[in-house]
């Protein structure tokens, strides 16, 4: 994976090689060049880049390769790396004399160097907190206070062939006396999975979510996009020890809509919570029934169950095994045998049930139109459970 540098990293960049009048540039860890200002021709230099990273990781006796700054070969490098996953390297050539002067033109070109690798370093981590407010401001307040100038000039370079942009939520399961989890850690994990060469965003929206923007191009389809966030929910379990609910929204055809995707996003990780999935990932438009009835007022809900179970039904002190049973029933598609088993109850106890069930409420599973009734109902239970509960006691 190639670290891309901005146009504002580049604009930076040569005005930086102007002030240091020698082959400079920038280089990933394998020593491919991601930045050249100079007059010796681009391929050949990088040729003897690449070959001096490659003896410098070969070589375990050479400690300086992991120092802030080192030479090597006429070569002075010096780590850039801020908040990436991937080491970066600036890099000079000095053109020195051999005369008396030479030690103090070495000693000029280093701190030069420094100078340099200071002013990137801060200014990158500068831009990485301005692109990181930007999007964070989109996604949690829409565009009424971020403008498209904006973000063209914190991620421009990633805009141009892209036909569209999907959210994926990241959500920590927090219960009482769970750990929160390492945020910082988290990011780099989702770094690793999506990449951030192509585009993809990681950002921290609080201590318990963090959001991931999407692009969508010819090689990264939404199928794509999926494929990934799968892998979100068991990868963090793995190495970070966290718990989470991975959601994703649809597609939305521009950047500065954001906000209503990261809400699809935040809406189908709480449709599977209230209704308890345990899908890897939850993708909003493939959510269905459950996604129907989040978007129904509660009243109305509250109306269908007693219109369904008759008055009085749910204060029933039997009521919540009955209901138990008629959905275990209803799951394995009326079968008393395979019921019976899954409840641990002899099948006469199963048809116990069912018709003391059918007497209280008027309504015989066995038959298709009504059992899809009752299934819609237990939805709309669990709806109201896992949201209102007290309401329960209205019905």
């Amino acid at each position: 994976m190639s670290t891309i540098l901005s146009g504002a990293n580049k604009q930076q960049l040569a005005e930086i090689a102007g002030y240091i009048g020698a082959d400079f540039g920038i280089i990933d860890d394998a020593g491919h060049i991601l930045f050249y200002n100079g007059e010796t021709d681009e391929n050949s230099f990088e040729e003897e880049l690449v070959n001096i990273f490659t003896e410098l990781q070969n070589d375990d006796a050479f400690s300086s390769y992991e120092a802030m700054q080192f030479e090597k070969n006429g070569f002075m490098f010096e780590d850039v790396t801020v908040d990436s996953d991937e080491t970066i390297f600036m890099f000079v050539k000095p053109n020195v004399s051999d005369n008396e002067n030479h030690t103090n033109e070495i000693k000029a070109y280093k701190n030069i160097l420094a100078l340099a690798a200071h002013g990137f370093r801060y200014r990158e981590s500068q831009s990485s907190k301005d692109l990181i407010n930007i999007f964070k401001k989109l996604l949690i307040e829409g565009r009424r206070n971020v403008t498209e100038e904006q973000i063209e000039a914190v991620y421009g370079d990633f805009m141009a062939n892209a036909s569209g942009y999907a959210v994926v939520l990241v959500t920590l399961n927090i219960v009482s006396g769970t750990p929160a989890g390492d945020s910082e850690l988290i990011c780099r994990i989702l770094q690793e999975i999506f990449g951030v060469d192509e585009g993809f965003l990681i950002i921290p929206i609080d201590y318990a979510r963090t959001a991931v923007i999407c692009p969508l191009k010819e090689e990264i389809t939404y199928d794509y996009i999926m494929e990934y966030a799968n892998m979100v929910k068991n990868t963090l379990l793995l190495e970070a020890m966290v718990e989470t609910c991975v959601s994703v929204s649809s597609v939305t055809s521009s950047l500065m809509n954001l906000n209503n995707a990261y809400i699809e996003a935040d809406k189908a990780k709480n449709i599977g919570l209230i209704f308890e999935m345990t899908d890897n990932c939850l993708e909003y438009n493939k959510l269905g029934l459950e996604k129907l009835i989040y978007s129904i007022p509660i009243d109305a809900c509250l109306r269908y169950i007693t219109e369904t179970f008759g008055e009085g039904f749910i204060q029933d002190k039997s009521a919540k095994e009955l209901l138990n049973t008629v959905k275990v029933y209803l799951e394995n598609n009326l079968n008393v045998s395979e019921a019976s088993r899954v409840l641990y109850i002899h099948r006469n106890t199963l048809m116990y049930r069912l018709e003391k069930f059918t007497k209280m409420t008027g309504l015989d599973c066995s038959e298709f139109d009504i059992s899809m009734r009752i299934g819609i109902a237990l939805l709309i239970l669990q709806y109201i459970e896992n949201k209102e509960p007290a309401l329960l006691n209205k019905i």
